[in-house]
């Protein structure tokens, strides 16, 4: 299977496990909404941003999805211009990005902005979701992201940003 397959296939087995959980939740929790976004204190989420997939204004709760399906593959080299890329795992809602160094909050500020959107300036009112990531956190050895409902073009921005950069090698886990 190609690259380009094996990230359409993760997003779209995401995407279609998310409108069940979203249509599920809406049932059990008539005040409640999907993809809310909040600001958390002392977390170590990049910027303190987090989307949660599900909230009720009823009693307060956040449900996540725990997508029960994932694709399955064995690992592949893929090359981006003079990056190479080990993809060892690809799950939409759990992406992980492992580089030396890491990216830096400075850049990633840009492609943060445009995907997670935190002052909802894309925000459309005649789309079911929001089309943006869930969150982003940046550690030792690399980036952890919640996909969300973000579409393909957000990862591969992400990818062109290493590759921009100069990264000359990244793995995916």
């Amino acid at each position: 299977m190609e690259f380009e397959e094996l990230i359409e296939l993760a997003r779209e087995s995401y995407m279609g496990q998310f409108v069940t959980f979203a249509d599920m939740q809406a049932k059990t929790h008539i005040k409640g909404k999907a993809e809310v976004k909040f600001v958390l204190e002392d977390s170590d989420l990049y910027r303190n941003y987090y989307c949660a997939d599900y909230a009720s204004s009823e009693d307060g709760n956040i449900t996540e999805l725990m997508p029960d399906e994932e694709v399955s593959f064995d690992p592949i080299d893929v090359s981006l211009e003079d990056m190479d890329m080990r993809v060892e795992r690809l799950q939409w809602n759990d992406i992980n990005i492992k580089s030396q160094p890491p990216l830096t909050d400075a850049e990633l500020a840009d492609w943060f902005e445009t995907w997670f959107d935190p002052d909802d300036k894309t925000f459309d009112p005649d789309t079911r979701f929001s089309g943006n990531i869930h969150s982003l956190t940046i550690d030792g050895e690399g980036i952890h992201v919640d996909m969300g409902t973000a579409p393909l073009d957000a990862f591969v921005e992400l990818l062109v940003l290493y590759q921009g950069l100069g990264y000359s090698e990244i793995r995916l886990t």
